[in-house]
């Protein structure tokens, strides 16, 4: 059987409807705040995005443009070697 001291325990540990009622509120307010935090790490994330891509794009052009130089060294050397020309580093 629960006693009186039993209820007074038991209102002491619960809460009470009203104050359910005000954390739903703060609740409220931390859930808006999280939605406003998601956006903007969702738009950081797509910043990101856009930054590695264009770096990847960077990397391939950079790489595009050794591999041009380097055949335009060969073409070079080979043209000096076929002439007989010395060329000076």
């Amino acid at each position: 059987m629960i006693t009186n001291a039993d209820v007074t325990k038991l209102k002491e540990v619960f809460a009470t409807k009203e104050e359910l009622a005000d954390m739903r509120v703060e609740f409220g307010e931390v859930h808006d705040k999280i939605d406003t935090v998601a956006t903007a790490v969702g738009r950081i994330e797509n910043s990101i995005d856009k930054l590695s891509g264009n770096i990847q794009d960077l990397r391939t052009e950079n790489g595009a443009g050794a591999a041009h130089l380097a055949r335009h060294d060969r073409q070079i050397d080979e043209l000096a070697r076929g002439t007989g020309v010395k060329i000076s580093n």
